[in-house]
């Protein structure tokens, strides 16, 4: 039999629901197309969240024989599909970004991002391994962080409760009120079982990256490999807030591993765990999570990653 195309769509990703003509799409494209013509596919529209995990959980048990699936949404939504996909031989995901953030797939460079949209060529590329990190047990596909940027994402969920505050209004504040109040964070580090000292032992940034940008497109860890087996983890001691604003540019371009280098903290490790006198915030994928010294390891090549295939490919 077959593997089963499943395509779980997420109506609240993006500025407006999608649902409509995503759909119409993959009809069209699975009665039609000359190769796809015939295969078996299922669409899938989450409710709330959680919902793409279950979904996915549930049809990979169903098809031991294998299955795609198609994470149409943003970040958040791939990492629900992760979540269930992790470690399935049977199992394979791919990002269909029509989400307003969409991270994780600029690590793909030379691959632009009409090519993720084109269901054709999403359905016709072939899998690779792909490295995943795991926080408090559960998946990670992109960034996990602590400090500034943890901090004010979470911050940014609760002024979003204001009536008449929208997401980037409210990430305004957020980040505001932060960076009055967020750049020193005690923390000590273990890498690998080892202590490691940063800067005096105050933090303002630590990542751990198996992708590479997050937060809206910030290159926090430019020379991460989602095949290494490793996790890139860099650590922004506690500076002045008048230092830490000339080095932003940087931070958000990835140059900060030479600008920074004299005070930057970074090791391309197994395992990292952040120790702290009280529960640190810890932002997982977009995910925010309240941990008292958390871990975070890598699982190497813990997920089959779908990546779409070339314009050529598609011509011949």
């Amino acid at each position: 039999m077959s593997q089963l195309h499943l395509f779980i769509l997420n109506p609240a990703a993006g500025k407006h629901d999608q649902t409509g003509e995503l759909t119409r799409a993959i009809r069209k494209l699975f009665e039609s197309d000359p190769v796809l013509q015939g295969a078996p596919y299922e669409i899938a529209v989450t409710r709330g969240e959680g919902d793409a995990t279950v979904i996915a959980e549930l049809k990979i048990l169903e098809h031991p024989e294998g299955i795609r699936i198609y994470a149409c949404g943003g970040d958040g939504t791939l990492n629900e599909v992760v979540c269930a996909a992790a470690e399935k031989e049977n199992a394979s995901v791919c990002p269909v970004p029509v989400g307003s953030g969409n991270d994780f797939i600029k690590y793909f460079e030379e691959i632009p991002r009409t090519r993720f949209l084109d269901l054709r060529s999403c359905a016709l590329g072939e899998a690779i391994p792909c490295d995943l990190m795991k926080v408090a047990g559960r998946y990670c596909l992109n960034i996990a962080s602590v400090g500034l940027d943890a901090i004010t994402a979470a911050r940014q969920q609760k002024v979003k409760r204001i009536p008449m505050v929208s997401g980037s209004f409210a990430y305004k504040i957020a980040l505001f009120y932060s960076f009055l109040s967020a750049m020193k964070n005690p923390i000590r580090l273990e890498v690998d079982g080892e202590e490691a000292a940063v800067g005096n032992g105050n933090v303002a940034i630590a990542a751990a990256g198996n992708g590479r940008f997050y937060g809206g497109g910030f290159k926090a860890t430019p020379t991460a490999n989602i095949s290494d087996g490793c996790i890139d983890f860099i650590a922004i001691p506690t500076i002045s807030r008048f230092k830490f604003l000339k080095y932003v540019r940087d931070y958000q371009k990835g140059l900060h591993m030479e600008s920074m280098k004299d005070f930057l903290f970074y090791r391309r490790c197994k395992r990292v765990r952040m120790l702290s006198p009280k529960p640190l915030v810890v932002q997982a994928d977009g995910e925010i999570f309240h941990l008292k010294d958390p871990e975070i390891t890598v699982v190497p090549g813990a997920l089959n990653l779908i990546l779409p295939v070339a314009q050529d490919t598609l011509d011949t």
